[in-house]
């Protein structure tokens, strides 16, 4: 898998078939989300690409909560790599870039420098300038950019549905069970790869 810190310095993908998303933890979630995005590229005969933010910007707009991520930077790309991922684009986050209107970052960043012919989301997706963007009004967005979209059914776990914030409570209970259950292998903190 291709890694890129910035986007200055991008090949020309073609069709490039793109998720936007932390994917921290590269939890079951993310595992299906990356399944799609690497299965439509496949039938697209394009570019499986994931877009991913360092840091992860709730250090950036939350550095007095408790929170922290599930893992290092360099395991999730190892883990990502392992789904058959052709390139990750890491964007730096910043307070600066954390106030872009979701339009904006469709129009400047999806499409403009990635050149997404396919975005791939699940349905509690959102980004943009306070999350203004959420799943209904980015596809739409899309669609009117001329954009395909490939929607993706929420994974769950015991009827709930599997998502990093919910992990996280978990592992403050050290409950590893269920984080090694929804995770899809044993969780490690101090763990690279």
């Amino acid at each position: 898998m291709l890694v890129f810190r910035g986007t200055d310095n991008l090949p020309e993908w073609k069709s490039p078939v793109v998720a936007v998303g932390s994917f921290d933890g590269v939890h079951l979630g993310h595992v299906r989300i990356l399944r799609f995005l690497r299965e439509q590229a496949a039938r697209e005969d394009g570019t499986s690409v994931v877009l991913t933010f360092d840091p992860h910007p709730r250090t950036v707009l939350h550095p007095e909560s408790d929170f922290f991520t599930i893992n290092s930077l360099e395991k999730n790309l190892h883990l990502i790599e392992q789904q058959g991922i052709d390139a990750t684009v890491i964007l730096p986050f910043t307070m600066d870039f954390s106030k872009m209107p979701y339009r904006q970052f469709i129009q400047e960043v999806i499409v403009g420098t990635l050149h997404t012919h396919t975005l791939v989301m699940g349905p509690n997706h959102a980004f943009g300038h306070q999350r203004e963007g959420h799943h209904d009004n980015i596809k739409e967005y899309c669609r009117d950019c001329g954009l395909q979209i490939v929607d993706i059914p929420e994974e769950m776990w015991h009827s709930a549905g599997v998502h990093s914030a919910v992990i996280r409570d978990h592992i403050r209970q050290h409950d590893w069970s269920t984080v090694n259950a929804m995770l899809g292998y044993p969780y490690s903190k101090n763990e690279e790869c």
